[in-house]
């Protein structure tokens, strides 16, 4: 994987962390749960780049 792309999914995945982290403080479960599905696309297209 070429650095620019390293550093653009690793700023993403910690935007979505902190988003998820502060809703869920806030109280609003709903909001807190949305990044999920993005986390885990961005797990499997980082399982079949390592391949």
């Amino acid at each position: 994987m070429k650095k620019p792309m390293a550093i653009l999914i690793i700023i993403f995945t910690l935007f979505l962390i902190v988003f998820a982290t502060w809703h869920l403080f806030k109280g609003n479960l709903e909001a807190a749960f949305m990044p999920l599905p993005f986390l885990l696309i961005i797990y499997f297209y980082l399982k079949r780049s390592e391949s």
